[in-house]
Formats: structure tokens, C-alpha cells, sequence
């Protein structure tokens, strides 16, 4: 008699604010396209809880993820993204501008952070916003600028940026644009793992949000594309550019990527769909590889047949996923 297979399953890792159940994210589509591959999937919120799984995927939506989320995935005998800790933009961006610099021609300010810093500023207590607000009245620090990406601001050049918006908090970067007729370009280099999408968007607005898709093939990325992804260690996410003489010229990275305004519509992009198929067959193919090399998920750091005794840290992290299931 044939064994039958056992079950795969994945753990997602959220920050511990996130919104439960939130359909905001591709990762939501892609868990769909899993669950229907008859992978379990489990949604962990923070590190207060362990529950054994196959692989884990941080999907953490802030630019610097904490420590003790990295600690806690390290659990897991497989990981996506893992070691993608910092996406600020000071670190890879190109064409930042400084106060002292000289450029007779437009920029645009944004936040350091992801998304206009939005996922960090949410994530805060009622008690840390209060804070903070309090510590800034008291020091007459001036108010923060820029706290998501509609307080993104456009200047004729270098020396039209008002003072307050050099801070750490910050960039200034040179406005390329990327014109297909009287539309602006935005294109998207979406990946996972070994599969490589470019998303293109047009627009009429200089700083493109969402507006015309026009196409989410597979395609061979440049190799300054590859090369930044693997100096972000980025196993999923996207970059954001635009071409300038056949090169591109990078604004941002993001490794939580939102589905927009059509996620949950039936206008949602075919393309976009097989791209997270895609995806979501490439993990289950990862899933299945894990299994062969380590046995069976254990939450075991080393992989060892023997499960660790459980601490009051992760007082789950002994369960194997056979205890786990006969528990149920």
C-alpha cells in the first residue's frame, strides 16, 4: 500500500499590528492559489505564538523588520524572505540629492521608509502616538512631513526644496520620467524565488500610484535589477524604476506588495493572475523540496528528530505537525 502524501503547510508571518484577515496584499492570492494546491496555510501575528509549519513567509510591511521577527522565523526548517531586514530607499535609490548639491532641475521629496513611512506610523500604539506628539510640542520639533506616499512632493529644482524636508526621515531624488506619449511609464519588477515579471502601469501624474495597467508578463530582468535584489536579499517582492538610455533608474523596493484598488474586483488583471499562480506553484514545489531534505516540520531551529522542549516564549514550539493535527 502507497502512503499518501502528507499535508504541506506554510506559515505567513505578519507584523503583529496588521490587519486580521486583510485582503490587501498579493500574499492573500497567492495563500488562495495554495489553499486549492491543498497547502494549509496558518497566519501568525507577531512572535507571541509558534506553530510548526513546512516554510514560513515573512511578510512583515515595514521597511526595517525587528529582530525578534527574524529570531522567530529562523524557527522554521525553510524561510521566504528571511533576510530582507531593510529596504530604505537611502541605501539604493538612485539619483539622491543632498542640500549642498547643485541640480537646476525638478525633484521629488518621499519618505526614507516604505510607502511613505504608513506601515511604521500605524503600527504604533494609541500611547506611543501620544508620546511622541507630546515630545514634539515639548522640543518644538517641527511636524513630520511626510506620512504616506500622497505627502510626496514635486519641485521645480534642488533649491526650491523648503528646509523642512531635509531630515533623516527623507529623501530628495532626481525626477526621471519615463514617457510612452503624453503617459508617464512605471515599471515593476515583481519576483519570487527563480520567476521574473515586469509590471508596467501608465499615467498621467508624475508620481504614479495606480492608473492604466498595461501588461504583467514574465521577462529577463537587467542585470542592475538582479543585482540589487540579491544585495536587499530579497527572495520576494518588487523594485520600482523607470528606463533612461537603456538603463534603469530605481526608485524604490517593496517586499509586501499591495494588490491596489481591483484586488478583491473582477476588473483584477488575468496576468496578474497567472503571475500569482505562478507563485504560488513555485512555493509548493519549495514546500515539497523542504520535505525531502529535513522530513517532516518539526519548529526545531536545527532540524534535529527530537523537538525542543518548550519555553514561555513559544510555549508551542515543541508541537510536531502530527501533534498539532490530533489536537484538532
Amino acid at each position: 500500500m502507497t502512503m499518501q502524501a502528507r499535508r504541506k503547510k506554510l506559515a505567513i508571518l505578519h507584523d503583529e499590528g496588521a490587519p486580521r484577515g486583510s485582503h490587501q496584499h498579493m500574499v492573500g492570492k497567492i495563500a488562495e492559489f495554495l489553499r486549492a494546491m491543498d497547502v494549509e496555510i496558518v497566519n501568525l501575528y507577531g512572535t507571541g505564538y509558534f506553530e510548526p509549519a513546512d516554510a514560513v513567509f515573512v511578510h512583515v510591511d515595514r521597511s526595517v523588520v525587528p529582530a525578534k521577527m527574524v529570531r522567530f522565523a529562523r524557527r522554521f526548517p525553510e524561510q521566504i524572505n528571511l533576510n530582507a531586514c531593510d529596504i530604505r530607499k537611502r541605501a539604493f535609490a538612485d539619483g539622491l540629492l543632498e542640500p549642498g548639491d547643485v541640480y537646476p532641475a525638478p525633484v521629488i521629496v518621499k519618505s526614507d521608509l516604505n510607502y511613505g513611512g504608513a506601515p511604521e506610523l500605524a503600527s504604533r500604539s494609541l500611547l506611543t502616538r501620544l508620546t511622541h506628539r507630546i515630545a514634539r510640542l515639548a522640543t518644538r520639533t517641527p511636524r513630520r512631513l511626510i506620512a504616506q506616499k500622497s505627502d510626496y512632493r514635486i519641485f521645480p529644482a534642488l533649491s526650491d526644496v523648503p528646509a523642512d524636508y531635509f531630515t533623516p526621515d527623507n529623501i530628495v531624488q532626481k525626477l526621471m520620467l519615463e514617457k510612452d506619449g503624453a503617459k508617464n511609464v512605471l515599471r515593476e519588477y515583481i519576483f519570487l524565488k527563480s520567476l521574473h515579471y515586469e509590471n508596467v502601469e501608465h499615467s498621467l501624474s508624475e508620481i504614479i500610484t495606480e492608473d492604466e495597467h498595461i501588461s504583467c508578463l514574465p521577462f529577463t530582468p537587467h542585470p542592475r535589477l538582479i543585482s540589487l535584489r540579491r544585495r536587499l536579499k530579497l527572495d520576494y517582492g518588487k523594485i520600482d524604476y523607470v528606463m533612461v538610455d537603456g538603463e534603469p533608474f530605481i526608485f524604490d523596493a517593496n517586499k509586501t506588495l499591495g494588490l491596489g484598488d481591483y484586488g478583491d474586483s473582477e476588473q483584477f488583471a488575468e496576468d496578474y493572475q497567472t503571475m500569482l499562480k505562478a507563485f504560488a506553484e513555485e512555493i509548493y514545489r519549495l514546500l515539497n523540496e523542504s520535505e525531502r531534505r529535513a522530513g517532516p516540520a518539526t519548529g526545531s531551529q536545527s532540524g534535529d528528530s527530537e523537538p525542543k522542549a518548550r519555553s514561555s516564549r513559544y510555549p508551542h514550539a515543541a508541537r510536531t505537525l502530527a501533534t498539532a493535527r490530533s489536537a484538532r
